[in-house]
C-alpha cells in the first residue's frame, strides 16, 4: 500500500530526494550547507560550457554580491540549470517545443537578473554607509589612533555602518594583518566590492602614506566628496521624476479628469442638438 501511494504521488519520491541531497551537504567544518560534488558538478561544467566573458561576469556579480566563495558559482549554476530543466519537462506536457524551450531559456537566465538586483542593492548599501564610516575615521584618528587601529575599530562598530561594509573593512582589516601591501589591499577591495568611492578612498589613502600627507585633512576631503555625490544623486533622482510621472499622469490620470470635466458637457450638449438636428425622435 505504501509502494503504491508513493507511485501514485512521486512528488514524494522527488521531496525525499531533494531532502536527502541537503541532508548529505552539511559541511562539517564550518557548518554551512553545501550542494554536494556529485550534484553540482555537472550544472558547473554546462555552464562552463558557455562564453568565457559570461563565465567572468558572473564570477564579477557573485563576488559584489558578497557571495564569493568557492561554492557559490556551484550553486548558482545548479539554480541555473536544474530549474531550467524542470521547467523544461513540465512545460513540454501543455505547450509546444519552441515555446518550451524559450520558457527554458527564461529560466536559466532568471537568476541573473535576481543576482544583478542584489548586487546593486549591496553596492548602493556600501555608497550610503561609507560617507558615516569616513567620518567615523575623521574621529579616531583626531583621536591619536593610527589609520590601521581606525579601520579596525570602524569594521567592528555596527551601529551606523552597514553590515556590507563592515564585511568588507574587516577583510581589508585581515588582509593588511596577513602582511599585505596596503596598495593591493586596497585594490582587492574595490575588487570585491565594484564600488568606485572605495577605490577612490583607497587610493587617497595609499598617496597620503607614500606622500606623508595629514590622514585626517584627506579623509575629511573625502567625506565632502562622498556626501556630494549622494547629494547629486538625490537631486538626479528628483529631476526624474516628472518623466516616470508622465505615463500614468496622461494615460491613466487625464482620461479620468476629463471625462469627469467634460462628460456632464457632452450629456446636455447631445441631448439638446441632436434632436434638433433630427438624429432623435
Amino acid at each position: 500500500m505504501p509502494i503504491n501511494l508513493l507511485f501514485d504521488y512521486p512528488e514524494f519520491i522527488l521531496a525525499g530526494l531533494i531532502g536527502i541531497v541537503f541532508l548529505r551537504s552539511r559541511n562539517e567544518s564550518d557548518g554551512a550547507i553545501h550542494l554536494p560534488d556529485w550534484f553540482s558538478q555537472p550544472a558547473a561544467q554546462v555552464v562552463y560550457a558557455c562564453p568565457r566573458s559570461y563565465i567572468d561576469w558572473l564570477s564579477r556579480l557573485l563576488t559584489w554580491s558578497g557571495m564569493g566563495n568557492n561554492h557559490a558559482f556551484r550553486t548558482l549554476s545548479c539554480v541555473k540549470c536544474y530549474s531550467a530543466c524542470i521547467v523544461l519537462l513540465i512545460a513540454a506536457f501543455f505547450v509546444n517545443i519552441p515555446l518550451s524551450l524559450l520558457l527554458a531559456v527564461i529560466v536559466f537566465f532568471l537568476p541573473d537578473a535576481v543576482l544583478l538586483g542584489l548586487m546593486r542593492k549591496r553596492q548602493q548599501a556600501i555608497r550610503e554607509a561609507l560617507p558615516q564610516a569616513v567620518d567615523l575615521m575623521v574621529l579616531c584618528v583626531d583621536a591619536g589612533l593610527s589609520l590601521d587601529a581606525t579601520l579596525q575599530r570602524i569594521s567592528t562598530d555596527s551601529t551606523v555602518l552597514g553590515r556590507a561594509l563592515n564585511e568588507e573593512l574587516a577583510h581589508l582589516c585581515r588582509d593588511i594583518l596577513f602582511g599585505m601591501e596596503k596598495e593591493r589591499a586596497y585594490l582587492e577591495l574595490y575588487s570585491r566590492t565594484g564600488v568606485d568611492e572605495l577605490r577612490a578612498l583607497g587610493s587617497s589613502l595609499n598617496q597620503s602614506g607614500k606622500l606623508g600627507l595629514a590622514i585626517a585633512k584627506i579623509l575629511r576631503g573625502q567625506s565632502e566628496l562622498l556626501r556630494g555625490k549622494l547629494a547629486q544623486k538625490v537631486e538626479e533622482r528628483a529631476a526624474k521624476l516628472p518623466i516616470y510621472m508622465a505615463f500614468p499622469l496622461w494615460f491613466c490620470i487625464m482620461p479620468a479628469l476629463l471625462l469627469i470635466v467634460l462628460g456632464p458637457s457632452l450629456i446636455l450638449f447631445f441631448k439638446q442638438i441632436l434632436p434638433n438636428a433630427g438624429f432623435l425622435h
